[in-house]
């Protein structure tokens, strides 16, 4: 089944994941990542801490975790340009968090198979709630992971019980992680668990999305294979 197609600014009824008022909130987000990631890169390039392929890195800022981990500084570092996917659920509060965490423990040890992710990164917010930020190569990468049996394993059986819904924004960063550039998103993809059959959407942007601009006037859906 192919997903529904959204005009740049629809609002579809009963959906609230699919609210185009979520890209100002996501976008403040993802900035946060992308400052905590930036500012880690720019001390390894001034060679104030030294990080090592696949490190994990966690703190906490009033209490609540963040974390990144590096799969592939060098290539962070040097990258004139980076694809990004952004990821947001909206989970459940009986949601078995220890599966969950075990998946996401899967899942960072997969990111091995996969030289193109360069980074991911988390931020916890309230309720046990996460962003994440994935930082990759080129858009072809995105495809190759979706091939892993640990993500769609995660997809299939994992994301329906513990979320009520997922958004997932495809985009990009030019200039680089360490450039000055700010996220971009071109695609936003939904899914909404609580209706059956699962309930799928994608939005094309034509022109990106950034936090200065979430949003461009009001165009018309194109259907897009999943």
């Amino acid at each position: 089944m192919q997903p529904t197609c959204l005009a740049t600014e629809e609002k579809p009824e009963g959906h609230t994941c699919a609210d185009p008022a979520n890209y100002q909130s996501d976008h403040a987000l993802l900035a946060y990542l992308l400052q905590d990631l930036r500012s880690l890169m720019r001390r390894c390039r001034k060679g104030e801490i030294t990080i090592a392929p696949h490190e994990v890195l966690t703190w906490e800022v009033h209490g609540l975790q963040r974390r990144v981990v590096m799969c592939d500084p060098d290539a962070l570092l040097e990258a004139p340009m980076v694809n990004v996917v952004g990821f947001f659920g909206d989970r459940r509060t009986d949601a078995d968090v220890v599966c969950l965490d075990g998946v996401e423990i899967d899942l960072l040890a997969e990111f091995r198979n996969y030289p193109g992710i360069m980074s991911y990164s988390s931020v916890e917010l309230v309720d046990h709630h996460w962003a994440n930020l994935v930082v990759h190569a080129v858009p072809d990468d995105r495809q190759a992971w979706r091939g892993s049996s640990v993500h769609k394993h995660a997809v299939a059986h994992i994301a329906p019980k513990v979320y009520h819904s997922v958004r997932i924004h495809n985009g990009w960063i030019h200039g680089g992680v360490t450039g000055p550039g700010h996220v971009e998103i071109g695609t936003t993809k939904y899914w909404d668990y609580d209706v059956s059959p699962t309930w799928e959407a994608i939005r094309i942007l034509t022109k990106p999305a950034t936090a200065e601009r979430p949003l461009e006037p009001t165009i018309t859906g194109t259907p897009a294979a999943r």
